[in-house]
């Protein structure tokens, strides 16, 4: 599909603003944008709705970006969404989505810490604010020392050092064997300085800005001393309240992808236990809609807690998905974008393989360094003696972390983003559908008639969207109602409906059968009393799901 914009560097915060208010002005009928939050450097967190008509009486898929500053492949993934719906919003297949659903994107929740990532040599994780520390801790912390705009690595020769050259490359590293006693040896670090040097050991000091708004959801929050990051107490940064707000004033909201990079995964909850423990039915659901990831972007779906967490005892929670999941009822995927190591040839990377040897994770690390020295060779820092402050002479070198590993390099970020798009667009038709089938009137006498509505889910998930969403006593009930005539009787409500999700179907021994299960459509019906020729309309609506209507003649 066409786009506006090109996607061949990344967007800044004012960037980023001004292709948003320029869509917004083409396309005032379908796009807006608001302010949920202004940030510490004055920057707006932008939060874009893209609706035909009222955007809450239909149903919504949410998307956003940039809870890791970092990851800003992430937060344009959210802009190439935006400007592919918009701007193909006459083409058939969105045409027919947008007349379904609404859609909420918020593209940069970190403004300050993404320009800090773009536009200065810092790594950070979530943004540029002092965390859990006012003051530099002593031991080695990140800088530019060589003042190329790269913070990369930094080799020091010292006899005790763990790593020599690779044979026949002054660029590759090989750990150094038992016997190796002659030769040059090395141990290596971040590029950085090292505060409060004591001559003789070099340790690693504490991130200056340690946030981690993905550790800052209130479902499985922990305090710093168990999860690094996690903030003063669940969302405690404005940026996350603001993000848990907007969600939280959507209740429409019925499943959202949170981009992050990078793996070439996507992760589905539960990340607090393992997926044996939570709902199956869940968990069929999550890897259905998963298979259609795998076929746009060919990333594997795997389970955070069984597959993706290097940890099951202490492992890293307070997440977004978690949150949206287990306390909304929103079913979340985590889309970690771009893998080098799948570009570069490496074994499958997913489920992770925790016992790689030393010898197998040289030979892939030489295989990413060839496909950089191949495909954006500026990227690789040739090892460069330098005069370092306190180490005195060291050599500064290695590779671009921030746009070969974490990120797409430039000439690659189209690709990416297109493949992640398609997904999302089918993603976002899994949503539910209310339609009402039929309305039939019938006179039974005396001013008397009987109203029959058949009304239906025709949408992949249930009007209740998950089994979390009932566990947790969120979800949305549906409401069938009748006005303009007044009501002698009605049968049972009707509050809910089947997606076809819930079809209990597959292959048996003699052929394919379907079997008993909650319908996807239903009738009710009221006994009136009116006027003859009175008009008289039937309504299904719910919170989560929409409004649908059809006003019919009594006769």
């Amino acid at each position: 599909m066409k786009t506006t914009f090109t996607y061949d560097h990344y967007y800044d915060y004012e960037e980023l603003t001004n292709c948003l208010k320029q869509l917004c002005e083409t396309y005032p009928d379908l796009m807006k944008m608001e302010s949920i939050c202004e940030s510490e450097e004055g920057k707006q967190v932008w939060a874009v709705t893209i609706a035909k008509g009222d955007d809450t009486k239909k149903p919504a898929f949410y998307m956003d970006g940039n809870h890791h500053a970092g990851e800003v492949t992430g937060s344009m993934e959210c802009m190439h969404f935006i400007d592919t719906i918009v701007t193909n919003n006459a083409e058939a297949s969105v045409a027919k989505l947008l007349a379904k659903n609404t859609i909420y994107v918020i593209p940069k929740i970190s403004p300050d810490g993404s320009d800090t990532y773009l536009h200065t040599s810092e790594k950070l994780r979530s943004v540029n604010r002092m965390y859990p520390l006012k003051n530099l801790d002593d031991g080695l912390h990140a800088a530019d020392i060589d003042h190329n705009g790269i913070q990369a690595m930094m080799r020091v020769k010292t006899p005790y050092g763990a790593w020599k050259k690779k044979p026949g490359s002054d660029f590759l590293m090989t750990k150094r064997m038992p016997d190796d006693t002659e030769g040059e040896f090395y141990n290596i670090y971040p590029e950085g300085v090292v505060q409060n040097y004591d001559g003789l050991h070099i340790t690693i000091g504490t991130e200056k800005w340690g946030l981690d708004f993905n550790r800052n959801y209130p479902f499985g929050w922990f305090t710093e001393y168990r999860q690094p990051g996690a903030g003063k107490y669940p969302l405690s940064n404005p940026e996350n309240k603001a993000v848990a707000d907007f969600v939280i004033a959507h209740p429409n909201i019925v499943t959202a992808l949170t981009m992050h990079t990078s793996g070439g995964v996507l992760c589905y909850p539960p990340g607090t236990m393992p997926s044996d423990k939570a709902d199956q039915e869940d968990m069929r659901m999550y890897k259905e809609i998963g298979l259609m990831a795998t076929e746009e972007m060919k990333y594997p779906v795997v389970n955070i807690f069984d597959n993706f967490l290097a940890d099951n005892v202490n492992y890293s929670s307070g997440a977004f998905d978690d949150w949206c999941y287990h306390t909304q009822g929103i079913p979340t995927y985590t889309v970690e974008l771009w893998n080098l190591s799948e570009r570069a040839g490496c074994p499958n990377q997913w489920p992770v393989k925790r016992d790689k040897s030393d010898a197998e994770k040289e030979e892939e690390y030489a295989k990413e360094m060839a496909w950089i020295q191949q495909n954006c060779p500026d990227k690789i820092l040739p090892w460069t003696a330098v005069e370092h402050p306190q180490l005195g002479e060291v050599e500064i070198g290695g590779v671009d972390f921030k746009f070969t590993f974490q990120n797409c390099p430039n000439n690659f970020l189209l690709q990416e983003m297109e493949k992640t798009t398609a997904f999302a667009l089918r993603h976002a038709n899994v949503l539910p559908e209310l339609k009402i089938e039929k309305v039939e009137t019938e006179k039974l006498g005396d001013g008397l008639y009987q109203v029959k509505a058949v009304v239906a889910n025709r949408g992949y998930l249930p009007t209740y969207v998950c089994n979390e969403a009932k566990h947790v006593q969120v979800d949305k009930k549906l409401t069938v109602s009748l006005t303009g005539a007044e009501i002698v009787s009605s049968s049972k409500p009707v509050e809910s409906l089947s997606g076809f999700f819930n079809v209990k179907t597959g292959f048996r021994y003699y052929g394919i059968q379907t079997d008993n299960y909650d319908p996807c459509v239903k009738a009710m019906t009221w006994v009136v009393k009116a006027e003859e020729g009175t008009d008289v309309t039937v309504c299904m609506e719910s919170e989560k799901c929409g409004t649908v209507s059809e006003t019919v003649k009594l006769n």
